[in-house]
């Protein structure tokens, strides 16, 4: 679904008119002066044979003129400024015929706040269509927090259509008493703090991410939590701890320590602990995952329990 962009509501379009009355207030000369005036112009007319000569020569008149401003410019070496100066003036005439911009219209976009758009693309309502070039304008689009990428095209005679993919957001980065919203790739959104203020609700849902870097560390943990959706569900937080390794806090309250270097492995793990014993509905408050042979669970009573592939194996099902 497209969104039309208000440009400048005070625009008033119209050119043309005046002549339009002009012609129309002309008195119709008597009977008899026209066809003296047809008989004169019969009179003054060209011979035939000299006709496609005259054709030629109104065709050619102003690429002649436009070849003549380009040699005299060569010539004082200012050709350069003579050509753009002429290619300027084509374009405002472009404009005065009708090909200025009436609309922008905006497709694909959700987050990306309307006047950031008309505002990196510099246009106003008025404006010469073909003024505006593409390439730069999408690379100002791009140059937007949620855009990751853009298309723009001109549907003439004065609409700018423009196309866009936004990033999606992925988790609230928590840092210095700031709430940030980022992408898959850790990229900063917005302000989650004045998302939530105007009422946004895809926020609601996003873990957070705590730790000064962080955002750079969250495509690898995502990318691992990916391959354990049912485990991922369960998170609603991570600490990048030590600028190493991740802890994630479960929306039960339970906090998993990861290790540094075999995270996926370990969120594996876990996953499969909790579909054959159901660790995580245990009456429980971390699970330490940093030895290779095993789990520490730690419960509320904050006793140390061992947690083994070979103890699951032996008492399946028993709670501990």
């Amino acid at each position: 679904m497209s969104t039309r962009l208000s440009i400048d509501p005070q625009f008033r379009a119209g050119f043309g008119g005046s002549a339009n009355r002009a012609r129309e207030d002309m008195p119709v000369p008597p009977r008899a002066m026209a066809k003296s005036a047809q008989k004169g112009n019969r009179r003054r007319a060209w011979p035939r044979w000299t006709r496609p000569a005259v054709k030629a020569a109104i065709l050619l008149t102003p690429v002649l003129v436009v070849a003549g401003m380009a040699a005299s410019a060569w010539q004082r070496g200012t050709f350069a400024e003579t050509t753009a100066a002429l290619q300027e003036s084509l374009i405002q005439t472009s404009a005065s015929a009708g090909f200025a911009i009436a609309d922008v219209l905006v497709e694909g976009r959700t987050e990306t706040d309307p006047a950031s758009i008309l505002r990196v693309l510099g246009v106003q309502r008025g404006d010469p269509i073909l003024a505006v070039t593409l390439s730069d304008a999408k690379e100002k689009l791009e140059s937007l927090p949620w855009v990751a990428s853009a298309s723009i095209e001109r549907h003439l005679p004065g609409i700018l259509f423009v196309r866009l993919t936004e990033r999606e957001p992925m988790a609230i980065w928590q840092h210095d008493r700031k709430f940030t919203v980022i992408d898959r790739e850790g990229r900063p959104l917005a302000d989650a703090t004045e998302l939530a203020r105007r009422g946004n609700r895809r926020i609601e849902t996003l873990p957070q991410v705590v730790g000064a870097n962080a955002p750079m560390q969250v495509p690898k943990l995502l990318a691992a939590l990916d391959n354990v959706p049912a485990l991922r569900e369960k998170v609603s937080a991570a600490s990048w701890v030590g600028d190493r390794r991740w802890d994630l806090k479960l929306k039960n309250g339970v906090v998993v320590k990861l290790p540094e270097a075999r995270m996926p492995s370990a969120l594996r793990q876990l996953a499969e602990m909790d579909a054959t014993g159901q660790v995580l509905d245990r009456d429980i408050v971390a699970i330490d995952l940093r030895q290779n042979d095993r789990a520490v669970l730690q419960t509320s009573a904050t006793a140390v329990l061992p947690w083994t592939e070979e103890e699951n194996k032996k008492k399946p099902g028993k709670k501990t």
